[in-house]
């Protein structure tokens, strides 16, 4: 009888417990169901997995970034190198994020090339719900808290007060879904780094996590290495100690993992077109609409987490802390800084509402009883009333405030190839792929928008064989300030995209001294103002496409040119404001700047800049374009001349990459282009890789047998028999 007594408690308790686990999973299974029907619903998941081309805003013109890395870059076994298909040529993934693209290339042969771009480029939408949840398990937090985490990503995924700051629909639409992706990984990245400290444990899926943030964004690198700094406060030194020590064994190998990327991106950042942003001052937008009915529960959460010492939820208030303090720093004392303060927006609001669902995890704690007592119902039946009125009324709440989302991803999903302008593009890539090879300048337009966005004509490298001066990555390319200023003198309206430029007016006879300073061979007019300008400048006519009228600008094209004046010496250090000052004088456009200070350089040119600006000149006794320059591959250039020893421009956008044979040089010539001096008749100019490639793979490799080697001990572990 005794033992009856004892053993029934335990029996109901662990009917109790199984009760409570199937709860949770019921509950769990419905909310996410609830969550992706709204996405479902919005995102258009039948559009995602049709095969068309992903159009709409910047996410538009991604495609020649994933073609040009499936098709040329993945089979030689790279992931960055030299793409001529923009701005004269960028170091194609050096300065942007590649794990993106390789999972696009990746699922390509399973899915399509074109569902496999649209599926990744929502991908971090939903993963963040998943991922949130995750946060929270691995945070070792009680229901419903991981539960409430998941529903609280949807008011942030669904806010339409912004649209390029990051992370939310709307701006993954406009085209910034590799945030998305690094965004979503971020809540689940700082819990398992939690897990490491805590347990010592976890540290290979945490230095993989790393990884994976870092090859998506470079802005939540930077959030995720001031959220950890958290995990070093411990009252005892000890503890700090063995905290710092673990964080270093994880951040060390996935610094070595992502060297092969993440070394010359650090030491090449310099030839990038530094933007200078304007930041925003308005404190309101900390607190944007949606998310203020949710921060009373951030202050519940935040208020308890202090009064508790709870780190766990300490670490997810840190970001918002950390961010903030970025935020309005930037807005105070670097009016025109490279970082956007608006880029911290994101981050403040999405771990604002994963502190909120702490937080509203313990309003259910306190409502469940009185519920129960009110309703006389049971326990679990509170409970779970309580639960389902907050998940239903957040998701639904999010989705009836959905606003312009499901529009826009239905535009871009739905693609190019449904667009009333469509045909008309097309036959314009058809005309374009049919003239001879040359670089191709198109006048900017909003009306470009009926194709699918108006960066359609940025597609130019994937749909034909010319090559094209504007695409998406303006930031890889130290040429792209230049390219906006001719814009700006050869269209009708310009998108004056780089910021802190002093751009000119329209100027078609200076805009067209620039283009043949890049090589543009071909010049494509779409208003009224441009083709009388080329007709006035007598640019022959070579082809027509509706609307649009192709011309081609006499004595242009060619890749390699004598110049008319040999170039001078200009050893300044801010090379870049000074070739900004050169572009902008049309005096001396007819000569070259040299930007360097070595020995040999000194020697090849031995004029340089006077005190006040004054550029010597010599004229060169045979100018003019060597006609046989041409390109091998997407790497190599090559050239036959008769004047050895003289100066020769090269119209290719300078990177430290380019190694000459047959020539002195390169160096960087202004605006942002390349010079040699041969030594033999025959040069090659090889696109290869530097120290920095080198080591950063052999740095990659390191890490990749580490944590093979480590994965294989654990192995060993769990299957070896056990001694005796």
């Amino acid at each position: 009888m005794a033992t009856s007594v004892v053993k029934l408690p335990a029996v109901r308790l662990q009917a109790a417990a199984t009760r409570a686990r199937w709860l949770h999973r019921g509950l769990t299974v419905a909310t996410f169901a609830a969550i992706y029907l709204a996405l479902a619903d919005v995102l258009h998941f039948d559009l995602i997995f049709s095969h068309t081309t992903a159009s709409g805003g910047d996410m538009g013109s991604h495609h020649y970034v994933a073609t040009f890395l499936r098709t040329d870059l993945l089979p030689h076994g790279r992931v960055a190198g030299w793409a001529p298909g923009w701005y004269a040529g960028i170091p194609m993934l050096t300065f942007y994020f590649p794990l993106p693209y390789v999972l696009i290339a990746a699922l390509s042969p399973l899915l399509g090339d074109q569902v496999a771009f649209k599926l990744v480029s929502a991908s971090g939408l939903l993963l963040l719900p998943l991922t949130s949840w995750g946060a929270f398990k691995v945070l070792r937090l009680p229901e419903p808290a991981p539960l409430l985490a998941a529903v609280a990503t949807m008011p942030f995924l669904f806010m339409t007060s912004y649209t390029i700051y990051g992370g939310n629909i709307a701006s993954t639409m406009a085209g910034e879904f590799p945030f998305s992706l690094s965004f979503a990984l971020l809540p689940l990245a700082l819990a398992v780094l939690w897990r490491v400290v805590e347990d010592g444990r976890w540290w290979k899926r945490a230095v993989l996590l790393v990884a994976a943030v870092v090859l998506s964004h470079i802005l939540t690198t930077i959030l995720l290495c001031l959220g950890v700094l958290i995990l070093l406060v411990h009252r005892r030194l000890g503890a700090v100690v063995r905290s710092a020590a673990l964080l270093a064994l994880v951040f060390g190998l996935a610094f070595l993992l992502v060297a092969f990327w993440g070394l010359p991106f650090i030491f090449r950042v310099e030839y990038t077109a530094h933007f200078r942003w304007t930041q925003l001052t308005d404190l309101w937008l900390l607190g944007p609409p949606e998310i203020r009915p949710f921060l009373v529960f951030t202050a519940i959460g935040l208020v308890l987490a202090v009064r508790r010492g709870e780190r766990r939820v300490l670490l997810l208030a840190w970001p918002v802390a950390a961010a903030t303090f970025a935020f309005a720093l930037l807005a105070r004392l670097w009016a025109e800084a490279p970082l956007w303060n608006a880029r911290m927006l994101p981050f403040i609001y999405l771990f604002s509402m994963l502190v909120a669902a702490w937080g509203a995890a313990q309003v259910v704690a306190w409502l469940t009883p009185w519920v129960q007592r009110v309703s006389a119902q049971p326990a679990r039946v509170a409970y779970i009333g309580v639960v389902s009125v907050l998940v239903l009324s957040t998701v639904y709440g999010s989705w009836a405030h959905r606003g312009f989302t499901p529009f826009w991803a239905r535009y871009n999903y739905e693609g190019f190839e449904v667009k009333e302008g469509w045909p008309e593009a097309k036959a314009l890539f058809a005309t374009l792929d049919k003239l001879p090879e040359g670089r191709v300048m198109w006048e900017f337009s909003r009306d470009y928008e009926r194709f699918g966005t108006t960066r359609t004509l940025e597609n130019i490298p994937v749909f034909t064989k010319q090559p094209t001066m504007e695409g998406l990555l303006i930031e890889s390319s130290l040429n792209a300030p230049f390219h906006f200023i001719n814009q700006a003198e050869t269209s009708e309206t310009s998108t004056q995209a780089v910021p802190g430029v002093d751009y000119p007016p329209f100027d078609f006879d200076t805009g067209l001294v620039h283009l043949r300073m890049f090589g543009v061979r071909y010049l494509v007019a779409w208003s009224d103002q441009v083709k009388k300008a080329a007709k006035a400048a007598d640019l022959p006519i070579v082809a027509t496409s509706g609307q649009f009228e192709i011309h081609e600008l006499p004595g242009s094209g060619s890749l390699v040119e004598v110049p008319a004046n040999r170039p001078v010496l200009d050893p300044v250090r801010d090379w870049r404001d000074a070739a900004l000052a050169w572009y902008g004088d049309p005096d001396k456009l007819d000569v070259p700047l040299v930007f360097a200070d070595d020995a040999q350089a000194r020697r090849a040119f031995p004029d340089q800049v006077g005190r006040r600006g004054e550029l010597p000149r010599k004229a060169l006794a045979k100018p003019g374009p060597v006609a046989n320059a041409h390109m091998v591959g997407n790497q190599e250039l090559r050239f036959h001349t008769d004047q050895v020893g003289v100066p020769h421009v090269v119209k290719v956008s300078w990177f430290p990459n380019w190694r000459a044979e047959g020539a002195e040089g390169p160096w960087m010539l202004s605006p942002g282009l390349m010079v040699v001096v041969p030594t033999q008749p025959d040069v090659r100019l090889v696109y290869r890789d530097t120290p920095f490639e080198t080591a950063g793979a052999a740095m990659a490799w390191m890490a990749v047998i580490v944590l093979v080697g480590a994965a294989g001990v654990d192995l060993y572990r769990r299957v070896r028999p056990p001694s005796r």
